[in-house]
């Protein structure tokens, strides 16, 4: 995993478990100055941990833009341990056309930190993450070592995004095919 500078790491943390926010008020919440603050937060910024979510905040005539964590920001929130259920419910306010992000955030928990960290790596490459990466973690997992259990709950989180099912069955059937 990328280790990240401690005030950097906070900064991630912070935004994960609370809404999207103006620099000024991240550095409020993680209890820092404003300049070193917002120093680790240019450096996040730049390297697409986080991102500005198109609202901003209107204070004394200026417009301040609020800030939230990218895929990549969120991918290393749960890496360093933030709870999936609190990162779902702002990132399907934030990004609700973005379903793949979704699905990996809702079977995090079953697929484990090993994955997650596969996928942060395929984030991290390439900016993106696409169907087929999902697949093919699920699948070398399930070579590893998933139980019924857990293949079930995967099933369960992939009935609630139907085209990802469908893609997901026919990645599946192909990888099978292939051994």
């Amino acid at each position: 995993m990328l280790a990240k500078k401690p005030l950097q790491k906070r900064v991630i943390l912070y935004l994960a478990q609370t809404k999207p926010q103006t620099i000024n008020e991240i550095a409020i919440g993680i209890s820092r100055d404003w300049k070193t603050s917002s120093i680790a937060f240019k450096k996040l910024e730049k390297e697409g941990f986080v991102a500005k979510t198109g609202k901003s905040k209107h204070y004394r005539g200026r417009k301040f833009p609020y800030f939230w964590l990218t895929d990549l920001g969120v991918l290393l929130a749960i890496c360093e341990g933030v709870k999936p259920e609190v990162l779902l419910k702002t990132t399907l306010e934030i990004y609700p056309e973005n379903k793949d992000l979704q699905l990996i955030i809702e079977t995090s928990p079953i697929l484990g930190k090993q994955a997650l960290a596969v996928l942060y790596l395929v984030v991290l490459n390439r900016g993106e993450i696409k169907q087929t990466d999902l697949t093919s973690i699920f699948a070398a997992q399930m070579l590893n070592k998933l139980t019924t259990k857990q293949i079930k709950q995967f099933g369960k989180v992939l009935e609630r995004y139907p085209e990802r099912r469908q893609q997901t069955r026919k990645n599946l059937k192909e990888l099978s095919d292939l051994l």
